[in-house]
């Protein structure tokens, strides 16, 4: 059961919104500068774990 005091609150399709954006910036820093795309993970793969309900 989950704990209502926790600090994220599910939402789906932001997290899916947070997801396609950041993997059109991801592919945009690949073509511009790609030694920087490490920049763009945290947000990816915190909203996909996101929009997969495992957070």
């Amino acid at each position: 059961m989950k704990n209502n005091k926790e600090e994220y609150v599910e939402n789906r399709g932001r997290d899916l919104m947070i997801f396609a954006v950041s993997t059109v910036v991801m592919i945009g820093i690949l073509f511009w500068k790609p030694e920087w795309v490490w920049v763009t993970w945290p947000f990816q793969f915190t909203a996909l774990a996101g929009w997969l309900g495992r957070l």
